[in-house]
């Protein structure tokens, strides 16, 4: 389960309310102290970005006196002290909430997905050995089009997140156990927390991810010196509709890890649920992304228009080009239509249409009349009712010929 407080469930309602692409800060304990870097480094190798040496001695004692600062107000806040999730690129909180009082809580803003919208990393240490912390969110893109996919491998900036989805089994396979069992821990089995799903589920709907595929998967852990152990994955999925009925489906996934004494483990899990369902948004920060939001549309309108200018452009002189295509393609035609058909004439025509017919014109002077007779002979011979015989040897007379009834026959020349 995703026990990582308010940065677990506020980092969906971001990704989905802004395009994937949200985080959040805490300037409180950015600087604050090595532990959370070796936690890190138990969850994913020693692959930080950041090292605690690049601080200087006044960041981490001004850490120090804010940690000092939370250690007072718990007496006065019912044993409880607020955390704030701070931007760093602003100055400006995010949204908070609070924590028992004797919990260190950390935070650190990342920016890997938007230069301009946090998500976070956290670290939480307190009594009864309790340390959790969350792994960054690995974002993939999977095109179910096997074509599709080949193609925005070759050409697509975003090649390297093209991934296709994999069960939550082979993720704990690949990321989890190994370092699990290395650390000391026995897989007990699956756990099941209603609460923390139920909350995710209302948080997807609420930003809405009605149709996203949510998977928390929850695994226990235990080891010889009697502490236990959640490694919660969740895993979110949503298609996008692409051109030609295809599509694409966005998915990324993180784990929370959570330690603590095998007595304490249900209590803690409620607290971390207690302070993740009492996030307070910053009307701040929800006015800073709401401008960020216009300011951004209105970059992609006018690069739009920009676009459709140049597209406009090219499609004038596109059109010029085809007109001097097309003028050369009628001087053409017109020059043929003369030498087939002749200029004032429809000598050439009637030629043509012959020629599509495959006949020819003759003129019998016997009756002063032209007549169509089927083309392909020498000469052609008629009598006055307009029938006709066909010749190919100039040696025939069809007026000698007894089979034709002593009919009486022309021979017919070629009208033009």
């Amino acid at each position: 389960m995703r026990t990582k407080t308010v940065c677990q469930a506020t980092l969906i309602t971001l990704l989905l309310t802004f395009g994937c692409k949200q985080n959040s800060r805490n300037n409180d304990a950015m600087y604050d102290d090595d532990a959370y870097y070796e936690a890190l480094e138990e969850a994913y190798g020693e692959d930080d970005p950041e090292s605690p040496d690049q601080y200087t001695t006044e960041q981490v004692n001004h850490a120090l006196k804010r940690e000092k600062k939370g250690l007072f107000s718990k007496v006065f806040n019912g044993g409880k002290k607020k955390h704030e999730f701070r931007d760093a690129r602003t100055g400006l909180v995010v949204n908070s909430t609070e924590y028992p009082g004797n919990w260190q809580v950390i935070s650190k803003p990342t920016y890997t997905i938007d230069q301009k919208i946090p998500l976070f990393l956290m670290q939480i240490q307190g009594p009864d050995n309790l340390k959790t912390f969350n792994t960054p969110i690995k974002f993939n893109l999977h095109y179910p089009n096997y074509q599709t996919a080949q193609l925005m491998r070759q050409y697509s900036s975003t090649a390297s997140m093209i991934r296709p989805i994999i069960s939550n089994a082979q993720i704990m396979e690949e990321e989890v156990n190994s370092r699990m069992t290395q650390s000391g821990f026995q897989l007990v089995g699956q756990k099941h927390i209603p609460r923390a799903k139920r909350y995710l589920r209302n948080m997807l709907n609420k930003s809405g991810g009605q149709q996203a595929q949510l998977d928390h998967y929850v695994t226990e852990w235990t080891n010889n010196k009697g502490q236990k152990a959640l490694v919660t994955l969740i895993k979110i999925a949503m298609t996008q509709p692409l051109l030609s009925n295809d599509s694409m489906v966005f998915w990324f996934y993180s784990l929370d890890y959570v330690f603590v004494d095998d007595h304490k483990l249900d209590e803690t899990i409620n607290k971390l649920l207690d302070a993740t369902e009492a996030t307070k948004d910053n009307p701040q920060w929800k006015q800073y992304m709401a401008q960020l939001s216009q300011q951004r549309a209105r970059e992609a309108a006018r690069k739009h228009q920009r676009n459709m200018q140049n597209r406009q452009v090219a499609f004038n002189a596109h059109q010029q080009k085809m007109k001097g295509i097309w003028a050369a393609q009628d001087a053409n035609h017109a020059s043929f239509m003369g030498r087939t058909f002749g200029q004032g004439s429809d000598v050439g025509q009637k030629r043509f249409i012959n020629m599509i017919n495959e006949q020819e014109t003759v003129y019998n002077p016997s009756t002063g009349r032209n007549y169509q007779v089927q083309a392909g002979s020498n000469e052609y011979w008629m009598d006055s009712d307009g029938n006709y015989v066909k010749n190919d040897n100039y040696f025939y007379n069809p007026n000698g010929d007894i089979n034709l009834n002593n009919r009486s026959w022309t021979k017919v020349k070629k009208a033009f």
